[in-house]
């Protein structure tokens, strides 16, 4: 019975990668949008309860409660739960009223030493008056946007000012009083030791580290965040509304560190050290900025959010509830067999994240879960060998939960191999059993797995054999040129249903001597082939063609398909090693089908009797036209037609209503020298030739070795009704191009 239904599974569900929204967007990975609804209709019942273990943000736990199902998000780090929050409860209507109520809170200014002359302003006035600077073009007072900084030299010499009489943003130069101002400046203020102990305290064993990270912000910039701190938790404020100003503080104390460089394009920062030449925002600008940003929201409604876990657990209703828990922990919560997927997207190795979330934990929230963190202020780097063993530590840990039924999905949407050997050594060696995967670099890693508990087993074999003994046959499979990443994950799941697991640093040793045991060839970048399959005799057709003959029998004239169910189709067919990338099985419906409100039906060109008419029609025509221009017609010796003079063939067609290119690379009989070999294609078919030669450096070259010619009906038919001579012939047959991807011409040999 199990059988019979994983028989109806689609392992591998492509979804989209599209880049993370909210705070800290440029730190968390890319997400594989739409994969995780898929996996959650196939494998759980209506009302059933998934597990987000790393929940870094709203995108999975939106899926699973849009399912009719119940979520549970779990992570240790309160960073990733609260950005998973604001994406899922939406930003409430009063964040910029409690803005306005922070603006306006008093800041007491002043001589300490005189009570008497101190007097408050309000907040949002304090701290734009840290920041007052002359305009460059008519000198009256304005506000910085930024100053640059010289590192080394500890000085500001580039602003941007708002000026109020020019009434825009100049740019330029800073002056003696912007200099005498930042020398004024006390690195070791209150700010810096309230910063300082509100996340590492003293005789804390990481303090000096947790200074290091302080000092990442410079005297102006952590006094304006530790007022703002201070006076955010003084606000009596609804729990969603101090959340959503607590993401926009989030997301202001990210970009108003020292890591951004002056005058580039960064994307995150990889070091915790400023660069030679950073920016040094201004605070408040920047949670304006923010808070107006979140205002605008994100397109998607709110979810039903649980009271508790128990109200979760106790009504079918969809809904979700967040737990600011590691794994290790939710064995105390949730009873053995409740949770029917576990959804893993697992946290990257990424000491200068994780080292942030520690510090920006620490200043928003004093409590336990926040100081659970502070062990990871001194990592500033984080080796797979640690990722490894954490990740099996809670794989083990929530393995029990699952129902007897139950899966775990791992997925993430790089081709990160590294991020692939951990994840499967870690589920291997935590009691999972691999019973499905695919991996395309397009689109990142699946990987799907049953509970079956921990068990013995044996050491494991010669890795490295094993290892190449995958690659070969991944290459034997798929008969094309293939990616490290796929490889990789061949490799690792090979590994893993084998239960042959080890330290990371020993298999990811193995596997490297594997590679090397096999003399590889790269016919372009990042692309593998073995020369020695080349002499194969019973290798199948290039994977392309398969992807292309899959498409085809499935859009037969009596059926239609919504685009999922048509992938989804497809890739039940083609999986594991033979995973093809999405971008390929698209270009084949697009061959093929035509695609109405998202219904794909086939080509009426396209209908096989149609197709065949046309054929004996074309082959017809080029009898009468090779009888025109003198050459005696043959058939036979595996081609359609054969145009001869004096005793040898001239031109040899193929007349196909495919773009199957396979026959190219090893032609049955062999090419008569002297011989022009044409493949004759519908005009629909002419993109898809192009993008397997490109896809394919090896068949190209065996193209292009034999001259082949790729020719479209339409041309073909031109040149039949124009009478050309054989002189013209020659000439024209190639001057109708196939075309590649997005119109880019790709000439014919």
């Amino acid at each position: 019975m199990l059988e019979e239904q994983m028989e109806h599974i689609t392992w591998f569900i492509p979804g989209r990668p599209e880049a993370a929204e909210g705070p800290l967007a440029r730190y968390r990975p890319h997400v594989p949008v739409g994969a995780v609804a898929e996996y959650i209709r196939q494998l759980t019942p209506p009302g059933a309860v998934v597990l987000d273990l790393f929940c870094q943000g709203p995108t999975y736990i939106r899926d699973v409660v849009q399912a009719g199902r119940r979520a549970i998000g779990a992570n240790s780090n309160p960073v990733g739960l609260l950005i998973a929050g604001l994406g899922l409860e939406g930003i409430p209507s009063g964040l910029e009223a409690a803005l306005t109520r922070l603006a306006d809170a008093p800041k007491d200014i002043g001589a300490r030493n005189a009570p008497a002359a101190r007097r408050s302003v309000p907040l949002h006035r304090h701290i734009l008056s840290l920041y007052r600077s002359r305009c460059l073009a008519c000198g009256e007072d304005g506000t910085a946007e930024w100053f640059a900084w010289d590192r080394e030299g500890r000085y500001p010499y580039a602003k941007a000012v708002r000026c109020p009489r020019c009434g825009r943003t100049q740019e330029g130069p800073t002056d003696e009083d912007d200099m005498m101002t930042a020398r004024r400046l006390d690195r070791r203020s209150f700010a810096y030791y309230f910063a300082l102990d509100r996340v590492a305290p003293p005789a804390h064993p990481q303090r000096t580290r947790a200074g290091e990270l302080v000092d990442l912000y410079t005297p102006r910039n952590l006094s304006a965040l530790v007022d703002i701190l201070i006076r955010l938790e003084g606000l009596d404020l609804e729990r969603p509304v101090r959340a959503a100003l607590q993401g926009a503080l989030l997301e202001t104390m990210d970009r108003a560190s020292s890591l951004d460089p002056h005058g580039e394009e960064r994307h995150r920062p990889r070091i915790l050290r400023s660069p030679a030449r950073f920016l040094e925002r201004n605070v408040w600008f920047l949670l304006e900025e923010t808070v107006a940003r979140m205002g605008r929201g994100d397109g998607h409604p709110p979810v039903r959010r649980a009271a508790d876990l128990k109200a979760l657990l106790s009504d079918p209703t969809p809904a979700y509830t967040l737990l600011p828990l590691p794994a290790r922990e939710l064995a105390r919560h949730l009873a053995p067999g409740t949770v029917s997927l576990i959804l893993a997207d697992p946290p990257r190795p990424d000491g200068v994240f994780w080292a942030l979330s520690a510090l920006w934990a620490g200043w928003l929230w004093d409590s336990p879960v926040a100081h659970a963190l502070r062990p990871l202020l001194g990592r500033r780097r984080l080796e797979w060998d640690w990722h490894q063993e954490a990740f099996q530590a809670a794989l083990t840990a929530v393995g029990p939960l699952l129902a007897p039924d139950g899966y775990l999905v791992i997925l993430f949407a790089e081709s990160e191999e590294n991020l692939t050997a951990s994840a499967c050594q870690a589920a291997s060696a935590a009691g999972y059993e691999l019973v499905g995967w695919g991996a395309s670099p397009e689109v990142g890693c699946r990987l799907v797995w049953r509970w079956r508990g921990r068990e013995e087993f044996p050491p494991p074999g010669d890795i490295a054999a094993a290892a190449a003994g995958a690659i070969e046959e991944t290459l034997r499979a798929r008969v094309e040129p293939t990616s490290r990443a796929l490889l990789h994950t061949a490799v690792h799941a090979d590994l893993a249903r084998r239960r042959w697991h080890a330290p990371f640093g020993e298999v990811v040793q193995a596997v490297r001597r594997g590679w090397e045991t096999l003399e590889l060839e790269m016919p372009d970048a990042d692309l593998f082939w073995l020369p020695a399959l080349d002499d194969s005799r019973d290798l199948p057709l290039p994977l392309s063609d398969r992807v292309e003959e899959t498409v085809r029998t499935l859009l037969t004239p009596q059926r239609t398909w919504a685009t999922e169910d048509l992938l989804r189709a497809v890739y039940r067919s083609l999986s594991g090693p033979l995973t093809p990338d999405p971008s390929l099985v698209m270009l084949c419906l697009r061959s093929y089908g035509v695609e109405e409100s998202g219904v794909w039906r086939l080509r009426e060109e396209d209908d096989p009797v149609r197709r065949e008419e046309e054929l004996e029609s074309l082959c017809r025509d080029l009898e009468e036209l090779g009888r025109r221009l003198g050459f005696r017609l043959a058939r036979g010796r595996g081609w359609d037609l054969r145009w001869r003079d004096r005793k040898q063939d001239v031109y040899l067609f193929r007349i196909s209503a495919t773009a199957t290119l396979g026959p190219i690379l090893a032609p049955k009989p062999a090419i008569p020298r002297g011989g022009r070999p044409c493949l004759v294609i519908p005009g629909g078919r002419a993109e898809l030739v192009a993008e397997k030669l490109r896809r394919d450096p090896r068949l190209a070259r065996a193209a292009r070795a034999a001259g082949w010619q790729f020719v479209k009906f339409r041309h073909l038919r031109r040149l039949i009704a124009e009478g050309v001579s054989r002189q013209a012939f020659a000439v024209m047959l190639g001057l109708d191009p196939t075309t590649g991807p997005r119109g880019v011409q790709i000439p014919l040999w």
